[in-house]
Order: structure tokens, then C-alpha cells, then sequence
């Protein structure tokens, strides 16, 4: 019983193989697939051919009525071949064929009305081949074609009626042929098309309304090609259009409103052309914009109401742009679902703080490879969402150190090969740096000091406050990594000495200051930075409110001028002199006369020195007055004697 019912499972297999040629595979679906050195199409059995694939054949002509026999046949595929000759009634007696692929081969030129009979084919692929030209009615028959293809052949020009008969077409793909133009009615009469692929051709220019009959177009692909300008109105006719790509071409400039009525547009590319200007008006309304690429341009800068009408963008590629200096500080104002952002590989110097303010959706953002020496502080204070930041090859010199205070969110952060410089105002961000390693990427890449000379290629999350000998200075320019409070300190100390106590280091520091000294001295822990840093609270007087203190750094007396400190036993020592508002009052009124008396003593020697100059001027007139008398009477004299 088993041998009987797997003999009638073998049957088909075995009938189909007493009827395949040598070099092909028949299977029990109507697919015959044949390979090698056949020369003609093989004897196959019709009535159980409905596929046939003849690939790496050596069939090299297509001769009349090859297919009549298979009356079945519905898709045909001869690729990778050295076809290169079709007769003119090859597919004669096949009107059933569903598809003809006919690429990768050495095909010509076809003859004409070779497809007159296919009134059912829906495909015909004859990319990749070396076709050169198409005559008008090549397609006249084919009424029911949805897919033609026609890509990477050597087409340099199209007849306007070529396509006049493909009412039903709803792919055209013409990329990587030789066309330079297109005449402006040539797809006036495909009014169900949807996808169009003109890239990688050779045009210069579009003629104005050449896609105004193509009101259901959804692809539309115009990158690779030599287009120098563009009518102002030729993207109005399309508003069911979702991808636009323009990229790679020579565009200097782009009318007003050229991307106006395209309400469905999705993704929109630009890139690569050499632009130097966009006009205020470019962008019309486009809520379903989700990308938008913009790069690789000679821009300088961009519109501030560039991407105004999209505010459900998603990705915005605007890097790669070698001129790109400066960013207006509302670009983004009006992209509250945008999710990454890519500014890379920019020229830019400096950024407004107010520039990411309105990116609360800001997932990834791309800063790499500009020229930016700093951020400001509060620049990334509502990316409360920003997963990954890339700040790495700039110029940057310091970062506050409460910039990424609110990027709670932030787990990828590169900041290698910029040039840190490591002074007092890089503390806070080192600080911050050493409690967050795990977000830092590249540390092992370098993230280290590049000037000063003794400290280069320091890591920045092991500096510390001896490594910067930091003085008076580091008060005045640690931006905001530092709280400097007001206390209130009984005088107990004699006029020219003061002290502070301490036992451990602590989060409070005591300090005693004269009320009529002429010293006092403060302190603060020596170690600005400390790889468990607590909060501290300082109470002031009766006041019992809780002062935040950043980092356990510094808490100062206020009013005395620091000009010398020392260190001792964990602290340091600041040693001043009260600038009481008396004492200030004479060195300022001192200082004044002094430049009074100052300039009156200046004016007063350049008087002198004039009246010198005119007496000494007169005197020598006179002398040499009385030399010329004294030697006329000499003369004379002489005279008289001889």
C-alpha cells in the first residue's frame, strides 16, 4: 500500500521528466527553468508550461512564433543572454502572455509592432540592455501595460507619442539611459501612473508642464541628471506625490514657491546640488513630510521659515553643506515630532542657545565635524528626549558644566578630537565627565586636554584642581559649575590675621573675618572635584533656608577682593582686602587728582617746551644777524688794506 501511494506521488515527477529537454528543470507548478549552452527556444510540453526562464543561454535570435506552441505560457523570461535579435513576429500566437523580462541581454532595436498581439501583457522588462532608440508604435498593442521598464539602455530621445497608447501604466522607470530632454506632452496620456524614474540621464532642463496630466503620480525620480533650473510651477499639478528626489544635479537656485499644493509629499531630497541661495517663499504646506534631506550644497545659510510647514518631520539631513556658517535661531521652531537631526560636516562656528529649544522629540542629533569652539549653557534645556549626541572633530575649547543637566534621557555622547583646553573653565564639564562614563563612547579615542603644552593629551575625567594650579580665576570662569554664597561670620580675629578651621573635608566651611581689618582669608575644599559629589547646604545667620551649593565647591564671604591664596590641610586659603565703601571712595577721589594733576603736568611741559623752542628760534636769528655783520666789516677792512 505505501509503495502505491508514493509511486502516484513520484508519477507527475516522472511524467514531467520524460518530457524536459537536457539543460532544463520542469516542476510540478508549469515552471520550466533552463540554463547553458541551449541555442532555441526548448521543446518543452505545452500543456505544462505556464513559466519559462531561459537564463545564461546562448540564444541569440528570437526567431517568428516561438512561443505559438505554448498556448498555456503566461510568463516569459530570457536574461543574461546573448540575444540581441528579435524578429517581428516572435510572439506571434501568444496573446495570452501575462510578462515578458527581457534583460541583462545585447538587444538593439526592436521591430516594429513586435507586441501588437499582446493585448494582455501587463509586464514588459527590457532594462539593461543596448537599446538606442524607440519607435512610436513599439507599444501600439499593449492597452492593459501597468509595468514598463526601460532602465540602463543608451535612449537619447523619446517621440512625444510614444507612451500615448499605456493609458493603463502605472510604473515607467527610464533611468540610466542618454536622455537630455523630454518633450513636455510625452506622459500627458498616462493619467493612472504612479511611480516615474528619470534618474541618471543626461537632462538639462524640464519643460514647463511636462507632469501636469499625472495627478495620481506617487513616485517621482529625478536625481543623477544635469538640471540647471526648474519652471516655478512644475510640481503643482501633483498633489497625490509622496517621494520627490532631485538630488545630484546642478541647481543654483530654486523659484519661489516650487513646492507648493504637494499636501502628500512624505520625503523630499535636494542634496547635491550646488545651491546657493533659497528663497523665503519655497516650502508650501507639507504636514506629511517625515524626510528631508538637504546636503552636500554651497549654502550659507538657510530661511528661517525653511521648514515651517512641516511639523510632523521626522528626519533632517541638512550636513555635508562645506559653507554653512551660521543657523537662524528659528529654523526649527516648528518641528515638534522631529526625531533626528543631522548638522554634520557643517562650517558651523557658533549656535544659538535658543536654536534646539522646540525639538521635544529630538531622539538623535549629529554635530560632528564642524568648526563650534563652545555651546551655550542652556542650548540643550528642553531635549529632555535626546538619546545620542555626537559633538565629535569640532573646535570646541570648554562646555559648561550643567549643559547636559537636562538631557536626562542622553546615553551616547562622543566628544573626541576636539582641542579642550584645560583651565579652570573646564572643570565642571570634567567633573561631569567623571560621573558619567558609561555615556561617554569615545574615551579611549581621546577625549583630552589639547592646550596647555604640559597637559596635553591629559584625560579630562582625571583633572583636578592641583593638575590646574587654579587661582583667583577659577571664580570668575567656571560658568555656573560653581556657587559662590554670602555668610555671615562673627569678628573675632585681629586686624591683620584670619584664619578657617577645619577637620575633615566637609560640605560647610568656617571663616573669620575682621570688622575693621585690613585681611581676611576664606576657604574652600582643595579638591574641586570629587568622585562622590553630595549637595551642600549652608544656613546664613538666622536665615534657615537651604542654599544649593554646585559640586561642594567654594563658599566665599561677600565683598573683599581675593589676591593671594595658599593651600593647607585640604583647604584653600584666600587671602584679601576689604573694600570698604570710605576706603573706596578716597583711592577713587586719590586716583583722580592723580590723572588731573597728571594731565595739567603734561599740558604745562608742552607749553614750556613751545615757548622754549620760539625764544631759542629768535636767539639764533639774531646770531646769525651779527655773524654776517662781523664778516661784511672784515671784508671791507681787507679790502681797504690792499
Amino acid at each position: 500500500m505505501w509503495f502505491t501511494f508514493i509511486l502516484l506521488q513520484l508519477l507527475p515527477q516522472l511524467t514531467l521528466s520524460a518530457h524536459c529537454p537536457s539543460g532544463c528543470v520542469c516542476d510540478v507548478k508549469g515552471s520550466a527553468k533552463c540554463i547553458g549552452g541551449i541555442t532555441d527556444v526548448p521543446p518543452l510540453d505545452p500543456a505544462m508550461t505556464f513559466l519559462l526562464l531561459l537564463n545564461n543561454t546562448n540564444i541569440k535570435v528570437l526567431k517568428d512564433r516561438s512561443f505559438q506552441s505554448f498556448s498555456l505560457l503566461l510568463r516569459l523570461m530570457i536574461t543574461h543572454s546573448a540575444l540581441d535579435t528579435i524578429q517581428p513576429e516572435a510572439f506571434h500566437g501568444a496573446p495570452q502572455l501575462l510578462s515578458i523580462k527581457m534583460s541583462s541581454n545585447a538587444l538593439t532595436v526592436f521591430p516594429p509592432n513586435v507586441f501588437s498581439e499582446q493585448n494582455n501583457l501587463e509586464q514588459l522588462h527590457l532594462h539593461d540592455n543596448n537599446i538606442v532608440s524607440i519607435t512610436s508604435d513599439l507599444f501600439k498593442g499593449l492597452v492593459n501595460l501597468t509595468e514598463l521598464d526601460l532602465s540602463k539602455n543608451r535612449i537619447s530621445r523619446l517621440n512625444a507619442d510614444v507612451f500615448q497608447n499605456l493609458t493603463k501604466l502605472n510604473y515607467l522607470n527610464l533611468a540610466g539611459n542618454q536622455l537630455r530632454s523630454l518633450p513636455n506632452t510625452v506622459f500627458h496620456n498616462l493619467r493612472q501612473l504612479k511611480s516615474l524614474v528619470l534618474s541618471s540621464n543626461h537632462l538639462e532642463t524640464l519643460e514647463s508642464g511636462s507632469f501636469d496630466h499625472l495627478s495620481n503620480l506617487l513616485l517621482l525620480m529625478l536625481h543623477k541628471n544635469q538640471i540647471r533650473e526648474i519652471p516655478p510651477r512644475l510640481f503643482w499639478h501633483l498633489p497625490s506625490l509622496l517621494t520627490l528626489s532631485m538630488s545630484g544635479n546642478q541647481l543654483r537656485y530654486i523659484p519661489a514657491k516650487s513646492f507648493y499644493y504637494l499636501p502628500n509629499l512624505t520625503k523630499l531630497t535636494l542634496f547635491k546640488n550646488p545651491l546657493i541661495s533659497l528663497p523665503d517663499q519655497l516650502m508650501g504646506n507639507m504636514l506629511r513630510l517625515q524626510e528631508f534631506n538637504l546636503y552636500g550644497t554651497n549654502l550659507v545659510t538657510v530661511p528661517w521659515n525653511l521648514f515651517a510647514n512641516m511639523t510632523n518631520l521626522r528626519l533632517l539631513n541638512l550636513h555635508f553643506n562645506d559653507n554653512l556658517t551660521s543657523l537662524p535661531m528659528e529654523l526649527f521652531c516648528c518641528l515638534p515630532n522631529l526625531m533626528k537631526l543631522s548638522l554634520k560636516h557643517n562650517n558651523l562656528r557658533a549656535l544659538d542657545p535658543e536654536l534646539f529649544s522646540k525639538l521635544a522629540s529630538l531622539k538623535i542629533l549629529n554635530l560632528n565635524d564642524n568648526k563650534l569652539e563652545s555651546l551655550p549653557a542652556t542650548i540643550f534645556c528642553n531635549a529632555s528626549r535626546l538619546e545620542i549626541l555626537d559633538l565629535n572633530h569640532n573646535h570646541l575649547r570648554y562646555l559648561p558644566g550643567d549643559i547636559f543637566v537636562h538631557t536626562r534621557a542622553l546615553n551616547v555622547l562622543s566628544l573626541s578630537g576636539n582641542k579642550w583646553k584645560c583651565d579652570c573653565s573646564i572643570l565642571g564639564i570634567a567633573e561631569w565627565i567623571r560621573n558619567n562614563p558609561r555615556v561617554i563612547n569615545d574615551l579611549d579615542k581621546g577625549v583630552a586636554c589639547y592646550e596647555p603644552y604640559h597637559l596635553q593629551n591629559h584625560p579630562l575625567q582625571t583633572l583636578t584642581y592641583e593638575d590646574l594650579q587654579c587661582g583667583r580665576g577659577v571664580f570668575q570662569t567656571m560658568f555656573m559649575t560653581t556657587s559662590i554664597i554670602p555668610t555671615q561670620v562673627p569678628a573675632t580675629s585681629t586686624p591683620q590675621s584670619s584664619s578657617a578651621t577645619s577637620t575633615k573635608p566637609r560640605t560647610t566651611a568656617t571663616s573669620t573675618a575682621p570688622s575693621t581689618s585690613t585681611s581676611s582669608t576664606f576657604a574652600t575644599t582643595a579638591s574641586l572635584f570629587s568622585p562622590k559629589s553630595d549637595h551642600t547646604y549652608i544656613k546664613q545667620g538666622n536665615d534657615y533656608n537651604d542654599y544649593l551649593v554646585f559640586y561642594n565647591t567654594i563658599v566665599l564671604e561677600n565683598g573683599p577682593e581675593i589676591v593671594h591664596n595658599n593651600h593647607y590641610g585640604g583647604w584653600v586659603y584666600l587671602w584679601t582686602v576689604p573694600t570698604t565703601a570710605p576706603y573706596s571712595g578716597f583711592m577713587m577721589a586719590l586716583y583722580i587728582v592723580l590723572l588731573v594733576i597728571g594731565v595739567v603736568l603734561i599740558v604745562a611741559t608742552m607749553y614750556a617746551l613751545y615757548r622754549l623752542h620760539k625764544v631759542m628760534w629768535v636767539l639764533g636769528k639774531v646770531t646769525l644777524g651779527d655773524n654776517q655783520r662781523i664778516k661784511a666789516r672784515r671784508v671791507r677792512s681787507f679790502k681797504v688794506k690792499l
